[in-house]
C-alpha cells in the first residue's frame, strides 16, 4: 500500500489509522461533544468545505442534532424544510437537494481524511443510505499475542544513515537452545555468544524490556495527547465564554433577568375585548422566554451569581442603571426595543403586515432577516435573534440582549449564549481582548415541530 493511503476500511465500525483503531463512538459527556464540535470546525474550514453554502450547512445541522440527541429526526424530507427552506409538502422526488447534496458531502470527508496529515482523536464520517452521521474515536491497536523473553519489539526504526543487519552475522541465541532468537524491529544486530552467568542474565535482561512496558508507555502518551487535546479545546470555548459573561461574574452586585410581559403588546394590537382584559392584568409571559430565562438562571447560581426576576412592564431605568441586566425577549419586551433601536442590527415591522425583521443599519438595501409572525403553528420554518452586550454609556453597567424575532429564537439565542462552543465561534470573530467591547450578533435558527435547532452565527459586529 502506497504511503499517501493513510485511511483503509477495517470491517464495519471501525477504521485503523497509524496502526490505531478509530471505533465507533457515542458521546456522553459534554466534552466529549466538544471535541466533535472541535473536529467539525475543523473540517468546515478546509477548503473541501468552505468554499461552498450547502455542504457546511447540512454536515452542521445533521452533527449538532445528533448531539442533541434528535437523530431520529434526520430524515430527507425534515432536512430539506429545515436546512434548504423546502416548503412543508416538497416533492423529495423532484428535488433531490438533500441526497445530492449528502453525497458529495460523503466525498469530501473521504477527501478530507484522506490527505489531513494532523492525527486526529475523533473523526466524524457520513455512512451512504443514512443522514446521522457516524462519530468514531481512536483507541490503540493490540492484536499480537504476548511475545517469548527473547523478542523486542523498538518503538522506532533508526535513522536511515544506520547500518542494517547484515545475515552474514549470527543471531542471538537463547541458553542452551540451539534456535535462534527472534530479535523483531531492530535495525542493526550482533553476535551474541551464549551465556548462562548471572551477570550475562542481567544485563540482558536489562537491554531487552518486555514489550508490554513498550506498550503501556505508548498507550500512556496516546491518552496524555488526546486528554491535552481535549483539555485545551475546552480551556479555548471556555476563555471565550469567560470573555463574554466576564463583566456580569466579576460584579459585585446582583444581575437583573428583565422577561418580556405579554400585556406590552395590548397597546401594539388589536386582540378581542377578552383577551385585551386579560393582557392588561400584567404579568404573562411566553412559556419559551421562560425556557431562556431557565437557562440563564441555572448558568448564573453555578457561578454563585446573586440575581432578580423582574417584569419588563415593572422594571425601571433607575434600576438597570444599579446593576448588570440581561434581557430575555425581543418584540414584547419593550427594554429590548430600547436599547436594540440605535444599534447597527435592530427589530423592524412592516406595516400593515405580520412581517417581523432584523434590519442591519449598514446595510439597509439588504432588506434584513424577517419571519411571518401570523403564520400558524407548524409552517414557521425558521426564527432570527439578536444577541447582543452593550455598556451602559452613563454608568457603565453592561446589558445582555437575548431576544428573538419569536419566541424560538428567543430560545436558540440563550443557547448561543450559554454554550461555550458557541461563543468560541463568535470570538473568533472578535477582537483580542473584547471581554470590555460593545458585542452584537444575529442569528438563525430551524424550526422543527415548533422546537428551535441549534443556533447559527451569520452575522456580528464589535465596537
Amino acid at each position: 500500500m502506497e504511503a499517501a493511503e493513510s485511511i483503509c476500511r477495517a470491517g464495519k465500525g471501525s477504521t485503523v489509522e497509524d496502526g490505531n483503531h478509530l471505533d465507533d463512538w457515542v458521546p456522553q459527556t459534554e466534552a466529549d461533544r466538544n471535541s466533535i464540535r472541535g473536529e467539525l470546525r475543523r473540517m468546515l474550514t478546509d477548503r473541501l468545505f468552505r468554499n461552498s453554502t450547502r455542504y457546511p450547512q447540512l454536515l452542521q445541522y445533521v452533527v449538532e442534532e445528533t448531539l442533541a440527541g434528535r437523530e431520529a429526526y434526520l430524515k430527507e424530507r425534515t432536512l430539506g424544510i429545515a436546512v434548504f427552506s423546502r416548503a412543508p409538502d416538497y416533492d423529495t422526488n423532484q428535488d433531490t437537494i438533500v441526497r445530492l447534496t449528502a453525497g458529495e458531502i460523503r466525498k469530501r470527508i473521504a477527501q478530507f481524511y484522506h490527505q489531513s496529515d494532523e492525527a486526529t482523536a475523533v473523526q466524524i464520517d457520513l455512512r451512504p443510505g443514512s443522514y446521522v452521521p457516524v462519530f468514531r474515536r481512536l483507541t490503540q491497536k493490540n492484536t499480537e499475542k504476548q511475545p517469548s523473553g527473547t523478542e523486542v519489539e523498538l518503538p522506532h526504526r533508526l535513522p536511515e544513515n544506520q547500518l542494517e543487519p547484515d545475515p552474514a552475522l549470527p543471531l542471538a541465541k537463547e541458553p542452551g537452545s540451539e534456535a535462534p532468537a527472534k530479535i523483531v524491529g531492530a535495525s542493526i544486530t550482533q553476535a551474541v555468544e551464549p551465556s548462562t552467568s548471572a551477570d550475562d542474565k542481567s544485563a540482558r535482561g536489562f537491554m531487552s524490556p518486555p514489550r508490554w512496558l513498550w506498550m503501556g508507555a505508548a498507550a500512556l502518551i496516546l491518552i496524555s495527547t488526546i486528554t491535552f487535546a481535549l483539555w485545551y479545546q475546552n480551556q479555548a470555548a471556555m476563555a471565550a465564554d469567560r470573555q463574554l459573561w466576564e463583566p456580569f461574574l466579576d460584579d459585585p452586585g446582583q444581575v437583573h433577568l428583565v422577561i418580556a410581559d405579554l400585556s406590552a403588546t395590548v397597546s401594539q394590537t388589536n386582540p378581542s375585548p377578552d383577551l385585551a382584559n386579560l393582557l392588561r392584568m400584567g404579568e404573562i409571559v411566553n412559556y419559551r422566554d421562560i425556557l431562556a430565562q431557565t437557562e440563564v438562571v441555572a448558568f448564573l447560581a453555578r457561578h454563585n451569581k446573586p440575581l432578580s426576576l423582574v417584569l419588563s412592564t415593572r422594571a425601571t431605568y433607575t434600576e438597570l442603571q444599579r446593576s448588570p441586566s440581561v434581557l430575555i425577549g425581543g418584540l414584547d419586551n419593550l427594554w429590548t426595543m430600547r436599547v436594540t433601536s440605535g444599534l447597527r442590527f435592530y427589530f423592524a415591522h412592516r406595516d400593515a403586515t405580520s412581517l417581523f425583521y432584523i434590519e442591519d443599519r449598514q446595510h439597509p438595501a439588504s432588506g434584513g432577516w424577517g419571519v411571518d409572525l401570523a403564520l400558524p403553528e407548524g409552517r414557521l420554518t425558521e426564527d432570527y435573534a439578536i444577541v447582543a452586550r452593550v455598556f451602559d454609556q452613563t454608568t457603565g453597567q453592561p446589558v445582555i440582549v437575548v431576544a428573538g424575532l419569536g419566541a424560538n429564537g428567543t430560545n436558540a439565542a440563550a443557547q448561543f449564549l450559554l454554550n461555550p462552543a458557541r461563543t468560541a465561534e463568535l470570538a473568533a470573530h472578535a477582537p483580542r481582548e473584547w471581554r470590555h467591547m460593545n458585542m452584537e450578533a444575529v442569528l438563525r435558527t430551524q424550526i422543527l415541530d415548533n422546537h428551535a435547532g441549534p443556533p447559527q452565527l451569520i452575522s456580528c459586529y464589535f465596537w
